[in-house]
């Protein structure tokens, strides 16, 4: 109470901005459930897309027989080498032709073919190395290429099969 009887009233008066309200627990809530939403979704996606490439992987491998077989059949058919890959790359499964087709791609950008086959390998990975490395050695030191590749060709259809058992095990 004042000296004249009247009560007064300060305000305080604020300089810079106004003290912040408390976040109250409900905000702290919801903040913590939308970071551990989105470290969730991140797992997911990721765990995802490991699937869809493993299945590629698992794609390419059971592939790859039929595409040695088509290019044992264009090489007995007297093509030459580039040729036969040409034909592959036109007619291969779905899952192995983007190699293929990268490969010949990379041949008429202007590389030697040799070392056009390293873009086979790089898309469909380590599996087509056999290959990759038969196909050098046909091209730079003259090694029988068709019976080698029938061999490969075996080779890969028994993987393939084995991989198929055990497949078929696990269910």
């Amino acid at each position: 109470i004042g000296v004249t009887g009247v009560q007064t009233c300060t305000l305080p008066i604020y300089l810079s901005e106004p003290p912040r309200p408390r976040v109250g627990r409900s905000t702290r809530s919801r903040r913590m459930i939308v970071v551990v939403l989105a470290i969730v979704l991140l797992g997911v996606r990721r765990r995802l897309r490991r699937r869809r490439a493993r299945r590629h992987r698992v794609e390419i491998l059971r592939s790859l027989p039929d595409a040695i077989d088509l290019l044992v059949a264009s090489l007995r058919a007297g093509r030459s080498t580039p040729e036969s890959i040409d034909l592959v790359a036109r007619h291969a499964p779905t899952a192995v032709r983007h190699g293929f087709e990268a490969c010949i791609r990379s041949h008429e950008d202007g590389a030697r073919f040799t070392e056009s086959l390293d873009e086979l390998a790089k898309h469909l990975g380590p599996g087509v190395w056999p290959v990759v490395d038969l196909l050098r050695d046909h091209l730079r030191l003259g090694v029988p290429l068709v019976d080698t590749a029938e061999h490969l060709a075996v080779e890969a259809r028994t993987s393939r099969r084995r991989a198929n058992e055990m497949n078929a095990r696990e269910l």
